[in-house]
């Protein structure tokens, strides 16, 4: 039961810390060249989600080779 928690914990760290690694990274492209002027909250809201796709992404890619470095003992 504590393995479970346990990675329960490790896992929203991971997406979260990875959603704020990429919201960081997303601050340097110049979306707003895409949007109509002035829609500011829209730009951000974009930002968000994207971070969030991307964060994502990244921590489940991250969290899958852990886990499938892991199983690699069994086959020996």
């Amino acid at each position: 039961m504590e393995s479970i928690g346990l990675q329960a914990v490790v896992t929203i760290i991971s997406h979260m810390g990875f959603i704020v690694i990429s919201f960081y990274g997303l601050q340097a492209i110049r979306l707003e060249q895409f949007f109509k002027p002035g829609h500011v909250r829209q730009i951000q809201i974009v930002m968000m989600f994207l971070a969030i796709v991307m964060g994502y992404s990244v921590s489940q890619f991250f969290l899958e080779i852990i886990s499938q470095a892991r199983n690699i003992m069994f086959l020996v």
